[in-house]
C-alpha cells in the first residue's frame, strides 16, 4: 500500500502530455498534446476506499479488496475501481505496484484488455505504455511522456 500511495502522491500536480499511438489494424499514427491535473481527496479512516483520486478526466478509486486474501503474497496488488465521468461506467482494474516509481494497470472491458505501465524517469518526467487488445491480439500501442509543470 504505501508504494501505491508514494506513486499516487509523486502524480500530484498539473502535467503536460504527448502521446502518440500507433493502430496495428490501420497502420495509423496519432498524436495528441494535452493536460492534466492530479490531485486526491482526503478520505475518512472508516472508509473502503483506501485513495480516490482524480486523473484527468477519469476518477479513480482504490477499493479495499478481498479478492486477495494472503496479504503478504499479494501487498503490491490491488484492485482500483474506475468510473468514466463521460459514460458512468465502473471498470474493475488489477493495479501492481512493485515501487514507489512503477505502476501497472490491467483493465478488462468485455473482450478489450488494456495493460498500462506508469513510470518516473524522474521527479517531474513520467513515461507509460499501452497495449490494447482485443480477443488476446494486439490492436493498438501507445508511448506517452508527461512533464510537471
Amino acid at each position: 500500500m504505501k508504494n501505491l500511495i508514494s506513486f499516487f502522491d509523486r502524480s500530484k500536480g498539473q502535467w503536460i502530455s504527448q502521446r502518440t499511438t500507433y493502430e496495428l489494424y490501420s497502420k495509423n499514427t496519432s498524436s495528441l498534446q494535452s493536460q492534466m491535473r492530479i490531485k486526491s481527496e482526503v478520505l475518512p479512516p472508516e472508509s473502503t476506499v483506501l485513495a480516490s483520486l482524480n486523473w484527468g478526466a477519469i476518477y479513480r478509486q482504490v477499493t479495499h479488496s478481498s479478492f486477495y486474501q494472503d496479504i503478504d503474497k499479494y501487498s503490491n496488488k490491488f484492485n482500483l475501481e474506475f468510473n468514466n465521468q463521460l459514460d458512468n461506467r465502473k471498470l474493475l482494474t488489477l493495479c501492481t505496484v512493485t515501487d514507489p516509481s512503477l505502476i501497472n494497470f490491467k483493465t478488462r472491458y468485455g473482450s478489450t484488455t488494456i495493460d498500462e505501465t506508469y513510470w518516473f524517469a524522474t521527479n517531474n518526467l513520467r513515461l507509460s505504455t499501452s497495449i490494447i487488445k482485443k480477443f488476446d491480439t494486439c490492436v493498438a500501442v501507445s508511448f506517452c511522456s508527461e512533464i510537471k509543470v
